[in-house]
């Protein structure tokens, strides 16, 4: 849902597209029934957070028929089930499907989005190596931690807590002249 709103908001995908699938067509129209002089952002947000609320309800709804199906009672119960117990609907599982297939053609397989994403991965890499050469790169309360955790160990949860901004930052740090 969020990289719907990403999708819409950086021009990799138009919402013309979206209305051919079901699942933003049922949450538009829901939207629509209920206020039509919304403001487009406003308009936008509104169907985005129909879709999440669409695919919570089915779940809870699902989860709980199979619940009651499987004469679930425990987590002993859970485990010795074939088949999984929270789970979407199938309807759900098929616009969900359509969904995904949409954004995995219009917005995932975009090239400055797998350029993005390759980019990315080479500034983690590079951090996560020189973090390794050189750990007394790390913060102070990270490296007390090796001896306890181990180096890689360290090395991923930091650069994981990391937000992308800190990244880039630490990135420029590290490597820029």
């Amino acid at each position: 849902n969020h990289d719907i709103d990403d999708g819409l908001t950086s021009g990799l995908i138009e919402e013309k597209g979206l209305f051919e699938i079901k699942l933003w067509k049922d949450a538009a129209r829901f939207v629509k029934k209920g206020r039509t002089d919304l403001p487009e952002k406003i308009r936008k947000y509104q169907i985005i957070r129909r879709l999440i609320d669409i695919q919570i309800e089915d779940l809870l709804v699902a989860s709980e028929k199979n619940i009651k199906a499987g004469n679930i009672k425990s987590a002993a119960d859970v485990k010795r089930h074939k088949k999984k117990v929270v789970a979407f609907s199938e309807d759900m599982q098929k616009k969900r499907k359509e969904l995904r297939l949409f954004l995995m053609n219009n917005l995932y397989k975009n090239f400055r989005v797998i350029r993005m994403s390759d980019k990315a991965r080479r500034f983690i890499t590079d951090l996560f190596n020189v973090y390794l050469e050189k750990p007394e790169q790390l913060p102070p309360s990270d490296e007390r931690k090796i001896k306890k955790t181990g180096r890689h160990r360290v090395i991923c949860d930091y650069i994981a807590g990391m937000t992308d901004r800190y990244a880039l930052d630490e990135y420029k740090k590290l490597f820029d002249p």
